[in-house]
């Protein structure tokens, strides 16, 4: 099960326990942009939740488009850097495979992008995070999975907390079990970290209906 001390100021600098040389480098603006983009394109409104939100960097992103954004992560250290960032986000320190402290059925549009590996229990976490969700919202969450290709270019990919990669075929078993519908799907790799080159298949980015 997921440790929040394993997420502390190590994870995030200095490629200790993670991929991550300097978490605050990263264009996040350039790394959420298909994110945005399906938003803006869906019209979707209302009430956002960011899971594994880190810094907040994404849920700072999203105030032209909700009416009331969360980020929850189980870091201390990353909720924390979040809240002096940013103070109009509802920010909390929340453990995913543990359940999630919201209202059920309450947002209009969660993310957990680069989450449900780090959990040791995906079909757990996927169901948590649809019982947040309104009928009618979307889920949008990215992962690697286990295929010939991560095999050849697993060196790359440093994160002791990656313990759960799903086989495809699996992953969308999931997925069809908790009657999410598939509206979007993309492949990437993501090399040098957080640059995606698009079409690899060794992460998946799925935008789910429920």
């Amino acid at each position: 099960m997921l440790k929040e001390n394993q997420f502390d100021r190590d994870y995030f600098y200095g490629k200790k326990k993670s991929n991550y040389s300097n978490y605050e480098k990263i264009n996040f603006e350039k790394q959420f942009k298909s994110v945005i983009n399906f938003i803006q394109k869906n019209q979707i409104t209302g009430t956002f939740l960011d899971v594994g939100c880190a810094f907040g960097y994404l849920t700072q992103l999203m105030f032209p488009y909700f009416n009331e954004v969360h980020g929850c992560d189980i870091s201390s250290f990353a909720i924390n850097k979040a809240k002096r960032i940013c103070s109009e986000v509802k920010y909390k320190i929340e453990n995913l495979e543990k359940g999630l402290d919201y209202p059920d059925e309450y947002f209009d549009c969660i993310t957990a992008l680069d989450v449900l590996e780090h959990t040791s229990s995906i079909e757990i976490s996927l169901n948590n995070l649809k019982s947040k969700l309104k009928k009618g919202g979307y889920l949008i969450i990215s992962l690697p999975i286990n295929n010939l290709i991560r095999k050849l270019l697993y060196f790359l990919d440093k994160d002791k907390t990656h313990i759960s990669i799903p086989k495809e075929k699996e992953l969308f078993n999931l997925i069809n079990r908790y009657k999410l519908n598939v509206i979007e799907k993309k492949y990437f790799l993501p090399f040098p970290y957080f640059y995606e080159i698009s079409g690899v298949p060794v992460e998946i980015q799925l935008y789910l209906k429920k």
